[in-house]
């Protein structure tokens, strides 16, 4: 019952800093931004809102607003879980000196087939020009016109942990059964990369592929394991690499 409450409670600070935090952090941060640079609210909030631009300039300051937006939004998820979480974290840091070829094999090689699997996926839906999702469109102008140390910070290091102690390791604890466990895992890991993805329903289907296969897999690595930190460093991995091509 406590692991439950514990499961929950994540899962309310996840939703309020994700939800109302993030809205209220990009206002305050778009507030700023446009009366630094003696622009309108609207006129930047709006670019913010926009995948298309006439003024690169515009742009630029657009997505820095957004990407440090987004990374404050995570450092406050990534910093109140850590503290709710800190026993479990130790507990689970503790234990990869007892179990660590396992832990290096489960987080390596999971990393390998996860990142291995989404660029052949990724390679045919370019081949075929079907393109990529809109969450990856938005990550890779946060790299290019916001700022790569910033977005490397939210994506490589807050992300990872975050999203594995919401996804995995509070979903896990909630319910009993395995197989529920895997569904609601990899469905509440695949949506919110989707959501601001608009097209076709078979479009849209394929371009969940990879994050369905992603969160099956980071799944996989941290039931097998017993451990968060191996679908975390398999996790961070997988994004750093996805930084590197992007940077590259």
């Amino acid at each position: 019952m406590e692991l439950k409450k514990q499961s929950l409670l994540n899962l309310i600070i996840y939703l309020v800093l994700y939800l109302l935090g993030g809205t209220l952090v990009i206002a305050l941060i778009t507030s700023i931004v446009s009366n630094i640079n003696n622009i309108s609210y609207d006129t930047l909030f709006n670019q913010i809102s926009s995948t298309t631009y006439t003024d690169l300039n515009l742009f630029k300051l657009a997505n820095f607003t957004a990407t440090l937006s987004n990374f404050i939004t995570y450092l406050l998820m990534f910093i109140a879980l850590i503290i709710v979480n800190f026993k479990y974290l130790k507990e689970n840091f503790f234990k990869i000196k007892n179990k660590y070829i396992s832990f290096i094999i489960y987080s390596i090689v999971g990393f390998i087939i996860i990142y291995g699997l989404t660029y052949v996926i990724n390679y045919l839906y370019d081949l075929y020009n079907i393109g990529v999702s809109d969450n990856q469109d938005t990550i890779v102008n946060y790299i290019k016109y916001g700022n790569a140390l910033i977005s490397f910070f939210a994506v490589v290091i807050c992300a990872p942990l975050v999203e594995e102690l919401i996804y995995r390791y509070s979903i896990f604890s909630l319910f009993n059964n395995r197989i529920i466990s895997y569904i609601v895992s990899i469905l509440f890991f695949m949506l919110p990369h989707m959501l601001s993805t608009t097209s076709d329903m078979l479009t849209w289907f394929l371009l969940a592929i990879p994050y369905l296969i992603s969160g099956f897999m980071l799944a996989y690595i941290y039931d097998s394991s017993k451990n968060i930190y191996a679908s975390v460093i398999a996790h961070m991995l997988n994004n750093l690499m996805s930084f590197i091509v992007i940077v590259l």
